[in-house]
């Protein structure tokens, strides 16, 4: 069940030093300039960690299919 949208963010390639566009649901990829693996590190959010998690998802994604 999709939460959000994915939206690119910049990562600094470990190899070259350039910066990668990444999108928000991908881990890894190959930097563009120099082919080097360029990796994400997971951010925690309440969701890996709430009790609640699975609720607060489902109203949210209920008041988007209302708006």
């Amino acid at each position: 069940m999709p939460f959000s949208e994915p939206i690119p963010e910049l990562i600094r390639c470990p190899h070259c030093g350039k910066d990668v566009e990444i999108f928000t649901n991908e881990q890894s990829m190959r930097c563009y300039y120099c082919g080097g693996l360029v990796t994400r590190e997971k951010r925690m959010s309440c969701f890996d960690w709430c009790e609640y998690a699975t609720r607060c998802v489902a109203e949210i994604e209920a008041s988007r299919r209302k708006a």
